[in-house]
């Protein structure tokens, strides 16, 4: 069980590992294939939207867990409270972008916050025992389906971003909603592909600084097997 898991947020592990660990989620790029026709699928693109939606949930959902283990060890319960309290709003509806957008923001706020803290004078030892483990283990999973969901809202915004001119421009061939739709899922594509790559860094920066942390300590650290597992059992809820 004992290895690194600082690699496991680096670009370079993550996107060897985005591929190989899809966890049920079929990757929006590669669901529905842009047809050669003329014609605009615009249920293909919206399911897609769909998908990302609920992808960039599950990943934000799980660096939020993770996060409030390393608050509860830093001995920061107000901070964690905060985000506990928006980490059961985001829950109630995946597929609710702005719920996920309210807890994105409180994400980056506490990761951003955890950066600036000295983990070796603040951290407590019996409490990181306890929390470091479960908390690496979700920042972990959490980064490799924000990639994969950055992936994904990179392409979508290509591919609505071309189909949108000609749905707005027939709408007798489309119908009216066709065009609203597709706009909505160009707001949700921008704000993924906008969103989560400051958001990766900021995490893998305070990763590498929890794995220094553990490995100073000799705390055990999640292996990349216990990722596979927990992303398979958060798609099963």
């Amino acid at each position: 069980m004992r290895g690194t898991i600082g690699l496991a947020v680096c670009a370079g592990m993550l996107m060897a590992g985005v591929q190989a660990y899809g966890w049920g989620l079929p990757g929006v790029g590669s669901l529905f294939p842009k047809e050669s026709g003329a014609k605009v699928d615009v249920g293909a693109l919206t399911v897609r939207e769909a998908v990302l939606k609920v992808r960039v949930n599950m990943a934000t959902v799980s660096l939020a867990s993770g996060l409030i283990e390393v608050q509860k060890a830093c001995g920061k319960a107000t901070e964690a409270a905060r985000l506990e309290a928006a980490l059961a709003e985001a829950k109630k509806n995946p597929s609710d972008i702005e719920g996920t957008k309210k807890l994105c923001a409180e994400v980056n706020n506490a990761s951003a916050a955890m950066n600036r803290v000295d983990l070796d004078a603040t951290m407590n030892k019996d409490e990181a025992r306890l929390r470091l483990g479960k908390s690496l283990l979700y920042l972990g999973v959490g980064s490799l389906l924000d990639l994969q969901a950055s992936n994904d809202a990179r392409s979508l915004v290509g591919d609505i971003t071309g189909s949108l001119k000609a749905v707005q421009a027939s709408p007798a061939t489309y119908g009216l909603s066709a065009a609203v739709n597709l706009t909505s899922g160009l707001s949700t594509a921008k704000f993924v592909a906008e969103t989560v790559p400051g958001q990766l860094t900021s995490i893998s920066q305070l990763t590498r600084g929890l794995v220094k942390y553990a490995e100073t300590n000799k705390i055990e650290i999640p292996s990349r097997s216990e990722q596979e597992k927990m992303a398979a059992a958060m798609e099963k809820e």
